[in-house]
């Protein structure tokens, strides 16, 4: 995993439309593949939404916006701890939990953002949480070579 996946970029590329409808097929097939996931994001890693599903009221654009610093912030601690590639964080609440992990895409690095109930496999949500983070970075390299 690169450090500078949360740096900001000015020759960031927009996502394709074609990008962008696969990338909501890949988040339909992990959220109704995998039980007790309540929404799945994918937003940009200076916190914007690129696409989403929820099965509950949520803000997108808070979500996108909190969980790319969260997942920034995770990153300059694990540096501080001399761990390298922090990959994703998870969160326990009484009610839930919310996994974030960074989207390694070339061209457009991403995140993604599952939230789900309390009573959940974390094994199983983070095998179908990384199927469908190598399926966006296949994705990104389909659509975005150069």
């Amino acid at each position: 995993m690169n450090d500078t996946l949360f740096q900001m970029e000015t020759n960031r590329l927009k996502p394709s439309e074609n990008y962008l409808i696969a990338a909501k097929e890949v988040l339909h097939n992990l959220i109704h593949a995998t039980s007790g996931i309540d929404g799945v994001l994918l937003a940009t890693t200076d916190g914007f939404e690129v696409s989403s599903i929820f099965q509950k009221d949520y803000d997108a654009g808070k979500l996108s916006a909190v969980g790319s610093s969260i997942l920034a912030l995770v990153q300059a601690l694990t540096n501080e701890a001399k761990l390298t590639g922090c990959r994703s964080v998870i969160l326990d609440a009484q009610d839930g939990k919310i996994m974030i992990s960074a989207v390694p895409n070339n061209n457009q690095p991403m995140i993604v953002i599952v939230v789900t109930k309390q009573q959940v496999l974390l094994g199983q949500i983070m095998h179908g949480m990384n199927k469908a983070i190598n399926h966006l970075v296949e994705l990104d390299q389909q659509y975005h070579s150069k």
